[in-house]
């Protein structure tokens, strides 16, 4: 079989949209939000809001793209489309060594955090570490045997644990929100005390790092632009999924937020020291604050959360070498456009995504072990900024080029999300100069590597070089 199946309606690609959105993210990033901001609440609730809506021009402009462009992975469409082959071939070898492949392996070193909770070890201990390891990596490769062995069961688990994990979610976004601010206004001076005491008092860099750090949690509507071909009715259906998911993930993150910062000073310290380190306590302490013992078990759904965006990932990160290879180009390019006879999933080219993965979570691992001495590379921060970086160009160059389209269309829209994606990549150096010169060097170094596998050579004929497009 050399196309893979449009199978997924409206409800399905929502779930995908929401799904690789909300992720293990939000149950960790608030404690480094507060970190960032001093502990101000009302600072960390801009952050978030700044960050929702500095990014969802990007998502609206591909949403755009999506109505425009069908090809083979909607990322490397879109850039192939609006900049050129080369770029997109850029686009795409970021998506299959960088950008997924590191997803990957962040999200199951988060979800080991939460295990390692649920199962009473504690931080600190002498083999809380090498557990998470070891853990992040067995769930790795059991997402993996899954989708490789029985590739339906992972659609249909990523919608129910879609489902599963905006649970926690929407009961602290909600139940959360009138306990704390309204039943326990008690508490609240307790709380500020606290936030005051943990401060770090760095300025007005402070807001920009949060704005930054939001972007992890805000992260993953690009993976799911990789099913845009898997669609029924695509150019109608997967606009009004990207951006409807996309704006109720905004309003559940600011409202759980706000809940799980004001739940019980004794919570928000936790959730807080060291930049979030402790998140995982501090937020099943919040939980059981609020909602008693049955709280502390809500980790399970935590878990159940990492364990469905991990699947997502492992599903969409499948598709990016495998798109690159369909083009004629990247590295095994004949093997990687390979489908499964009686799957139809491109199985060579997500065992390539995986094995990434793992060096990946071999950097995460040396990281937190501090064999880079005192600079702290963060894999979320690195390939935002990259991501980030990418798409300017696109947006330029769109409104160049596509003189077919009224003024709005082309020049408003466009700019807006210009400015958007370039207000996020230039947090990044206003947050930490130092980083950014890191994150810059590591991403031409990777690019250079990927450069050696890109042949300028005929596209394969299933795939349509002039985009198909809605006029």
């Amino acid at each position: 079989m050399q196309a893979l199946k449009r199978q997924h309606g409206l409800f399905v690609t929502t779930c995908f949209v929401v799904g690789f959105l909300v992720g293990t993210g939000i149950f960790f990033l608030p404690g480094r939000i507060l970190y960032e901001v001093d502990g101000n609440v009302g600072l960390g609730v801009m952050a978030w809001v700044i960050g929702g809506l500095m990014i969802a021009p990007c998502v609206f402009m591909f949403s755009q793209f999506a109505a425009r462009y069908e090809k083979m992975h909607g990322f490397v469409d879109y850039a192939e489309a609006i900049v050129g082959r080369r770029y997109g071939y850029l686009a795409g070898w970021f998506f299959a060594v960088m950008y997924q492949p590191a997803g990957y392996a962040i999200i199951a070193w988060i979800t080991s955090g939460f295990t390692a909770t649920l199962v009473g070890m504690e931080p600190g201990s002498e083999v809380y570490l090498p557990f998470r390891f070891f853990i992040s990596g067995f769930f790795m490769a059991v997402t993996f045997v899954v989708n490789y062995l029985a590739p339906k069961v992972p659609v249909k688990f990523n919608v129910v644990t879609t489902v599963a994990r905006m649970i926690p979610l929407v009961l602290m976004g909600t139940v959360g929100v009138l306990i704390g601010l309204v039943v326990n206004r008690s508490h609240q001076p307790e709380v500020i005390e606290t936030l005051n005491l943990l401060g770090n008092a760095r300025g007005y860099t402070s807001l920009f790092a949060a704005i930054s750090a939001t972007a992890f949690a805000f992260n993953g509507w690009q993976a799911a632009l990789a099913f845009n071909t898997e669609v029924k009715d695509s150019k109608r259906k997967f606009p009004i999924a990207l951006m409807g998911g996309f704006g109720l993930v905004i309003v559940v993150y600011v409202l759980y937020f706000i809940g799980i910062t004001h739940a019980s000073p004794e919570s928000t310290a936790l959730i807080m020291q060291g930049g979030g380190a402790n998140f995982a306590q501090g937020t099943r302490h919040a939980f059981e604050y609020i909602f008693g013992r049955a709280g502390g078990w809500l980790v399970i759904f935590m878990i159940i959360s990492g364990l469905g965006i991990l699947n997502a990932c492992c599903l969409g990160m499948s598709r990016a070498m495998y798109a690159l290879a369909k083009r004629n180009t990247g590295p095994m390019h004949d093997r990687m456009s390979e489908l499964d006879a009686k799957t139809n999933v491109p199985n060579n080219s997500m065992f390539m995504a995986v094995g990434i993965g793992y060096v990946w979570l071999f950097v995460i691992f040396s990281n937190t072990m501090e064999w880079f001495g005192s600079f702290s590379f963060s894999l979320p921060d690195f390939y935002n900024y990259s991501f980030f970086g990418l798409l300017v160009p696109i947006f330029v160059c769109y409104a160049i080029r596509q003189k077919d389209l009224h003024f709005v269309k082309r020049i408003i829209f466009p700019v807006v999300a210009t400015a958007g994606a370039a207000f996020m990549f230039t947090t990044y150096w206003l947050g930490s100069t130092r980083h950014a010169i890191v994150y810059s060097v590591t991403f031409i170094c990777l690019a250079l590597v990927g450069w050696i596998w890109y042949k300028d050579t005929p596209i394969s004929a299933d795939i349509n070089i002039a985009g198909a497009q809605n006029e």
